[in-house]
C-alpha cells in the first residue's frame, strides 16, 4: 500500500487507516476520505491537524457549530489567560463545554519559607479544590512521619478541622478580568495544514501520480516545516490570501467547507473553510515567474456544517448557482418579486 503522507510503499503488514481529507474534528465528512498508514495519520493528526483546529478562532467555529470529535466529544472553548488577583498575575483556566462553564486558577501557587525555629511555612493559593488536595496530602504525610502541621494562629491542624478551615479562609474573586493571549504562529500552522489538505485532495482526485510527483514531495516537506524561512511559496494560504479572495469567493459559502480543483496548467486547488479560511494552491510545478492558468472547469466538494452533508458539484454548477444568487439579490434590491 502506498501512503501519500509518508510517500512510502508499505508491505501487507502495515496497519491502514481511513483519513478524512478535511479532519473530522473540523467538520469533515465520512464520505470524503483516503487510505493512509495509521502511523502517518496519527502523527499528522497531532502535529498538523490539532494545532490548526485548536487555534482560537478556528476552535471558536468548532464550538459554536457543535462539531464533535471522532470519539463523540463535544468541542470545548478555552477562554483562559492571565488575571490579576490580589495584585499578583496568575494563570486562569476558563473552559466552556456544552452547558458547563469552569473558571479557576490553572495552577496552584505554593510559596515555601523557612522559619527561625527550623520549620517550613507554606502559603498555598489557587483553585480551592486543588489547594485542599495539596493540604490534605501534606497533612497525611506529616501524620505518617509522626509530625504535626500548625495554622497561622499556632493551633494544630487536624483532618477533621479542614472543612471549617476552608470555609473560613477561602476567598472568591467574582468575575475576574482575563487577558487572553493568542499565539502568533498561525501562518506556520496554516502552511502545514493546507499543505496536508492539498496533498490529500490531490491524491484523492488526481491519484498516485500526483502524490508521487515533485509537488507531492514539496507538500510533504511543508507539512513538517519548523520555520517560515524553510517555505517555498505554494500559491496563497490564509491569512495571506487577499490577492486571491475574489477567486475563492466563487466557491466560498458561510458555515460550509468547500474544496475545488479547477482544471488548467497546472490544476489549482481552491479551499474555503467555514467561509473564512482560504487557500489557493497550484497542484503542479511552475517555472520562475509563471502563473497558473485555471479554467472554468473542475470539481467541487461542499460539506454543509454542522450536518457534514457532502455534495459534489462541477465548477459550472457553482458558477450558475452564483449567477442565480446575484440575480435574486438584484431583484430584491429593486423591490421586485423573486
Amino acid at each position: 500500500m502506498y501512503c501519500p503522507y509518508c510517500g512510502i510503499v508499505h508491505d501487507d503488514t502495515v496497519v491502514k487507516s481511513i483519513e478524512h481529507v478535511v479532519p473530522y474534528d473540523l467538520g469533515g465528512s465520512d464520505k470524503l476520505t483516503i487510505i493512509t498508514c495509521k502511523k502517518s495519520n496519527n502523527d499528522l493528526g497531532s502535529t498538523v491537524d490539532a494545532p490548526f483546529s485548536n487555534f482560537f478562532p478556528v476552535q471558536s467555529k468548532r464550538f459554536f457549530l457543535r462539531l464533535e470529535s471522532t470519539k463523540g466529544n463535544s468541542p470545548r472553548l478555552d477562554l483562559g489567560g492571565t488575571s490579576l488577583i490580589d495584585g499578583k498575575e496568575v494563570a486562569i483556566s476558563y473552559v466552556i463545554s456544552g452547558d458547563r462553564k469552569e473558571l479557576k486558577i490553572a495552577k496552584p501557587q505554593i510559596v515555601k519559607t523557612s522559619t527561625p525555629n527550623g520549620n517550613e511555612h507554606w502559603q498555598v493559593s489557587g483553585d480551592p479544590a486543588k489547594v485542599r488536595e495539596i493540604i490534605e496530602g501534606k497533612l497525611r504525610k506529616q501524620i505518617s512521619l509522626g509530625k504535626t502541621m500548625t495554622l497561622q494562629d499556632g493551633s494544630i491542624l487536624r483532618a477533621e478541622d479542614l472543612d471549617k478551615v476552608f470555609a473560613e479562609n477561602v476567598k472568591i474573586t467574582p468575575n475576574p478580568s482575563v487577558l487572553k493571549t493568542i499565539q502568533s504562529d498561525y501562518y506556520l500552522r496554516s502552511i502545514r495544514f493546507f499543505s496536508k489538505l492539498a496533498l490529500a485532495i490531490g491524491h484523492l482526485h488526481l491519484g498516485e501520480t500526483f502524490s508521487r510527483s515533485p509537488i507531492g514531495d514539496s507538500l510533504r516537506r511543508h507539512m513538517k516545516i519548523e520555520k517560515l524561512e524553510e517555505t517555498r511559496r505554494h500559491g496563497a494560504i490564509w491569512p495571506e490570501t487577499a490577492a486571491v479572495k475574489p477567486m475563492v469567493q466563487i466557491i466560498a459559502k458561510e458555515d460550509h467547507h468547500v474544496l475545488a480543483i479547477m482544471d488548467g496548467e497546472p490544476p489549482v486547488l481552491l479551499v474555503s473553510l467555514f467561509g473564512e479560511y482560504d487557500a489557493f494552491i497550484p497542484l503542479g510545478e511552475l517555472a520562475q515567474g509563471q502563473y497558473p492558468k485555471p479554467s472554468s472547469e473542475g470539481i467541487v466538494w461542499r460539506i454543509e456544517l454542522p450536518s457534514r452533508k457532502l455534495t459534489k458539484l462541477t465548477m459550472r454548477d457553482v458558477m450558475l448557482e452564483r449567477c442565480g444568487e446575484a440575480r435574486r439579490k438584484t431583484l430584491e434590491a429593486l423591490g421586485l418579486q423573486v
